[in-house]
């Protein structure tokens, strides 16, 4: 059966079509590449967030798919940018055994996040000036020194495992202008937090921690008109930007010094599960481990926090399109871990909650994940408080021991909702309670 491509808007979008094509590039949006079938409304509201209009193959109905599906005469197509695949649904999806670590460390937290938070921002600070000075010999035509980012990123191992949400709630509220290097930090936290629950070792910690801090060294070398513009990038630009990887890849081994499993991670951080990626369209177990988390990682980076120009996804969408990504972009067994690492309310979520104050996100409750520590910025009017405060939402709903009571989370929002700077606040050292540096500085 032939598809059919029709245009839509957005708004008229169902549960049970398939999106073929997008009003814009593939690659600035979240979405899988080879196109994607709608299985629920946050799908929509996704799409809705990138898109005016996409083209659909065929309005399908959920019921029609699953029969198609179960009879074996899927007849779905999907895409590569604009070109005809050919391929199935199944014949897309790459399935392998789960991934096992061999000899798991275990990681106990070591300090409060009251703690943390002090020693992990002088950290960030070391972490930005060794970026800055590896950039700069770059621009240069310079070999960069990169023991010292090898340092920093021991530090940022010692410091994750010690609690893993103080450096998570600095990347999140830390905001830098060159879009790279804050880039390249947030990923590599994210990286050390999920090899901290996989039980990675040190060593392997420190390379993909050194490796995600390197992997846009090359963007020193491309054009800034190219990274910055805030227009979308057509085939040929694209072609371009994509170098940036084989740039990054030649930088570094022009240091013979520089672990090869860094190297590695910066090689590979683009490839995809099933081929899709760059530059070497690899697949599968041709991805080193290291590169398949810091390839999940820096994704779900770029669509909690997106260039400018493109609206960032909050994290529920981002851990929904993760979900629908599994064994198409990255193999199945990594996304289920990191969603069960990060959970759907990371540590520097902004949420809404059911008696409709707004915050965010600084510590999770590893027996409830849904009732994590909110620091409370706007009350039920969406209005700063004049002082923060903090709300464990566990102890709290324990607390009341009535259900009808209790305090949850009812919304995710998206990074900036409201106009809430989070930089603005900062840890006193009391239990309860943050300061306040005035929203209008």
């Amino acid at each position: 059966m032939a598809a059919k491509k029709t245009q839509i808007a957005v708004s008229e979008l169902q549960i049970g079509m398939f999106v073929a094509d997008l009003d814009r590039p593939w690659h600035q949006t979240p979405f899988p590449i080879q196109g994607f079938y709608i299985r629920s409304a946050d799908d929509i509201r996704a799409l809705q967030s990138f898109c005016r209009s996409v083209y659909i193959d065929r309005p399908l109905t959920r019921t029609e798919y699953e029969k198609m599906e179960n009879s074996g005469k899927e007849e779905l197509l999907f895409r590569l940018g604009s070109l005809s695949s050919g391929k199935s649904v199944e014949e897309h999806r790459l399935t392998l055994p789960p991934i096992k670590i061999r000899r798991p460390a275990k990681y106990e937290r070591q300090s409060t996040l009251k703690h943390e938070v002090k020693e992990a921002e002088k950290l960030t600070h070391r972490v930005n000036q060794a970026l800055d000075r590896v950039f700069a010999n770059v621009c240069l035509g310079q070999a960069p020194d990169i023991v010292e980012t090898e340092e920093v990123a021991a530090m940022m191992v010692e410091s994750v495992i010690r609690n893993p949400d103080a450096m998570l709630w600095l990347s999140r509220v830390r905001r830098r202008d060159e879009y790279a290097y804050s880039h390249s930090v947030a990923a590599s936290i994210w990286g050390l937090v999920f090899g901290r629950q996989l039980g990675l070792s040190r060593s392997y910690l420190k390379d993909l921690a050194t490796g995600l801090l390197l992997s846009q060294v090359g963007k020193a070398k491309m054009p800034q008109e190219l990274l910055q513009s805030a227009k979308f990038l057509d085939a040929a630009q694209y072609q371009r930007y994509k170098g940036y990887v084989d740039m990054s890849v030649a930088i570094l081994k022009s240091d013979p010094t520089i672990s090869p499993r860094v190297v590695s991670v910066v090689e590979y951080h683009r490839e995809r599960h099933n081929g899709s990626g760059f530059p070497q369209g690899v697949t599968g177990d041709k991805i080193p481990l290291l590169a398949k988390i810091a390839g999940l990682v820096d994704h779900y980076q770029e669509m909690l926090e997106p260039r400018a120009g493109a609206e960032a996804m909050t994290s529920l969408q981002a851990v929904t399109a993760l979900y629908h990504s599994r064994n198409i972009e990255f193999q199945e067994d990594l996304v289920e871990k990191f969603i069960q690492c990060v959970g759907i309310y990371p540590t520097g979520a902004t949420v809404e909650l059911s008696n409709r104050e707004v915050g965010v996100v600084i510590q999770h409750n590893m027996e409830r994940k849904l009732w994590p520590t909110v620091m409370v910025l706007l009350d039920e009017d969406k209005a700063p408080l004049r002082t923060a405060k903090v709300v464990d939402l566990m102890a709290f709903n324990i607390k009341q021991g009535n259900e009808d009571s209790y305090l949850h989370i009812t919304h995710s929002l998206p990074s900036g909702a409201y106009g809430i700077d989070a930089s603005r606040f900062q840890v006193t050292g009391a239990n309860s309670r943050w300061s306040l540096r005035h929203f209008m500085g």
